[in-house]
């Protein structure tokens, strides 16, 4: 479904965002509880909420929502709207109650974020996992972290356990420091699930020779010029794998490396 049939559909109103409405989506999500949105959204899929503030706004775009459909005539004010073209994202209003917008999208066979009413077709389903992606610059010392940080906001918007959300800042931010001290550039993908916490990367660059002489604590191959702005003291792999609950490194010489980072939910937050 295009977001121009949803608005015939809901007899809804477009505030912003009149140059998506021949935008695709395939799922949508209904909630008034953006930490549930947080949990369950995919990118992609429509939002439907009563909840009419710049929050809901803010929520949409990390999840990568492709529009918001606020129920019972609901509609931001000008601050909200106004973060809603900063950030691209459609406003749509209709005065269909929760219930009877999800009803009529129901009927015509458009899923959910469980998967429900799939396309007859077996066609896509959404994806319930949390995904949020991240691109890393090699020797941008003065964006070091932000990627780290972000993943660590996010984890507490979650309501993760706070002794879970460190350990995964501190792994986030060894591997980080570890793509701007060595490598060319790095992309770095939160996943979360109601299980587990994935943070994986991916990097290029000259790759590690000896993974084992790596993970040693203290050991190092970092220049004089990075010493000297305090890092590389050889204890960010060691880091990472006292804060993991599984930690998977592979390289390859003169291409560059993988992480492979899990935390999981159910153990709590000491290990």
């Amino acid at each position: 479904m295009i977001l121009r049939e949803l608005i015939d559909l809901l007899k809804a109103e477009v505030i912003t965002g009149e140059q998506h409405l021949d935008d695709a989506f395939e799922c949508v999500g209904a909630s008034d509880l953006m930490s549930d949105v947080l949990a369950f959204g995919a990118p992609g899929i429509v939002l439907l909420t009563g909840l009419a503030n710049a929050q809901s706004i803010r929520t949409a775009d990390i999840i990568g929502a492709k529009a918001i459909v606020y129920v019972r005539g609901k509609r931001p004010r000008q601050e909200g709207l106004d973060l809603a073209r900063s950030k691209d994202i459609p406003v749509l209003s209709t005065a269909f109650y929760m219930y009877q917008a999800c009803g009529l999208l129901y009927s015509k066979h458009v899923g959910g974020l469980d998967g429900a009413e799939a396309k007859p077709d077996g066609g896509m389903r959404c994806q319930h996992d949390f995904s949020r992606t991240f691109s890393i610059k090699g020797r941008n010392f003065a964006r070091a972290g932000v990627a780290s940080v972000s993943i660590k906001e996010i984890l507490r918007e979650l309501g993760v356990d706070a002794a879970i959300v460190q350990r995964a800042a501190i792994a986030a931010y060894e591997a980080e420091m570890n793509v701007v001290m060595y490598a060319d550039h790095g992309k770095m993908v939160l996943r979360l699930n109601p299980q587990l916490i994935q943070i994986a990367l991916e990097d290029e660059g000259p790759g590690i020779e000896d993974i084992e002489l790596a993970m040693q604590q203290g050991y190092s191959t970092a220049s004089d010029e990075i010493r000297e702005m305090g890092f590389g003291a050889g204890m960010g792999l060691h880091n990472i794998k006292k804060n993991a609950d599984l930690f998977e490194l592979t390289s390859t010489v003169g291409k560059g490396t993988s992480y492979n980072i899990i935390l999981y939910l159910n153990r709590g937050g000491e290990r």
